[in-house]
């Protein structure tokens, strides 16, 4: 795959604070317990920066997607907004109503992302697992629902319904995004998807396979590998968080994700299986599972014994140290190959030094993007 690296600084527009930076974007309300009321100053303090979008990750908490979304679309003008949810938690004429309700109140700064999620939670709610079969099927569905078809007698992977109707009186909808890990993911999402979102704690070999696989599943699909908007999501740990914070947010987040699903991260980073199953097996990480999200509940005394465990390359993805140190590993990302990154675990307030150590070196992108998460510019 040929790549090229972004070019030096743009300096014509590094130092403009009003240049709104459509390259970047946050994940609203990261903090657990989840606080659904911190999602409005995140997003006014994120429009003040001028980062270009807030990505929205949905748990069953006090984090629904729709209606977090519908709070920063009411307290911004710019922002664009990618909620990430799971196709089969809703109806999809239910899934539909909400990108037209939100594609028409941002007045077109709206884009949906769909992942996996994990495999062994869904069976236990009595919902079926994810499979490519069934996103593809879905992905096709609600197409169709937003160019005004009326879909009769469906019977496919995705469900079976008598009827599936969506009147929008709209010329369009909002683009459609997949969330993922695994090459094959990847490759489907080059299949169907108008964006991809890279998972968080991808080495950089990771971060080139994927782009790779996106590419490969472009091209056998017969589409245009370059239409597709490619997301790094990076853990973003400045030093000026507290030691607490900064262990959580990159420790204990990883260890959170080798809970969730841990072969799929190992794999897709070529992370050594033996080293992981020490970790796995260690009294230390089961205990800390045991008690819930390890990033939300492990002590810091057990985060300090979990880096402990950790190899230190495991985390050299992570953006660390100064915030100048922090903006580097962000820019560092385009010379990879994808358009966009994603600042994770930290609030716009507490991206703010990152985020002006970036603008003093801003690269010049080899291609501009719109605020639109799905979009190009």
């Amino acid at each position: 795959m040929k790549r090229v690296a972004p070019q030096v600084a743009d300096h014509s527009t590094a130092g403009n604070a009003d240049v709104q930076l459509n390259e970047l974007g946050y994940y609203a309300v990261t903090r657990h317990p989840a606080d659904a009321r911190v999602v409005l100053p995140e997003a006014r303090a994120a429009e003040a920066l001028g980062l270009g979008s807030c990505h929205i990750g949905e748990r069953f908490t006090v984090k629904d997607p729709a209606v977090l979304s519908g709070a920063v679309a009411g307290c911004s003008s710019k922002l664009g907004i990618a909620p990430s949810t799971n196709h089969h938690t809703r109806h999809p004429t239910v899934t539909a109503t909400v990108g037209s309700t939100m594609h028409a109140l941002t007045e077109g700064r709206f884009a949906m992302a769909f992942g996996r999620g994990m495999a062994g939670y869904w069976p236990a709610i009595g919902l079926p697992v994810v499979t490519a079969a069934r996103l593809r099927d879905f992905f096709g569905i609600l197409r169709r629902l937003w160019a005004g078809e009326m879909i009769l007698n469906h019977d496919g992977p995705a469900g079976k319904w008598p009827m599936l109707r969506h009147a929008n009186g709209l010329a369009d909808g909002p683009p459609i995004g997949l969330v993922g890990v695994g090459p094959k993911t990847m490759e489907l999402a080059g299949e169907i998807a108008d964006f991809v979102v890279l998972h968080t704690f991808f080495s950089d070999e990771a971060t080139t396979a994927s782009i790779a696989a996106v590419r490969r599943g472009a091209e056998r699909a017969g589409r245009d590998p370059d239409s597709i908007r490619i997301w790094a999501c990076l853990a973003t740990v400045c030093d000026s968080l507290s030691p607490d914070d900064q262990l959580r947010r990159g420790v204990g987040r990883l260890a959170t994700y080798l809970q969730a699903y841990p072969d799929v991260l190992v794999s897709a980073n070529g992370w050594d299986r033996v080293v992981w199953e020490q970790i796995r097996q260690s009294d230390l990480f089961t205990d800390a599972a045991t008690a819930g999200p390890i990033d939300a509940s492990a002590s810091f005394e057990t985060l300090q014994r979990l880096a402990d465990l950790v190899p230190a390359e495991w985390l050299t993805s992570v953006a660390s140290g100064s915030a100048r140190d922090c903006a580097s590993t962000i820019a560092r990302q385009f010379q990879l190959g994808v358009h966009s990154v994603i600042m994770h675990g930290a609030s716009p307030q507490e991206l703010e030094p990152v985020v002006q150590a970036y603008r003093a070196n801003r690269p010049t992108l080899r291609r501009a993007v719109a605020a639109n998460p799905g979009k190009f510019a």
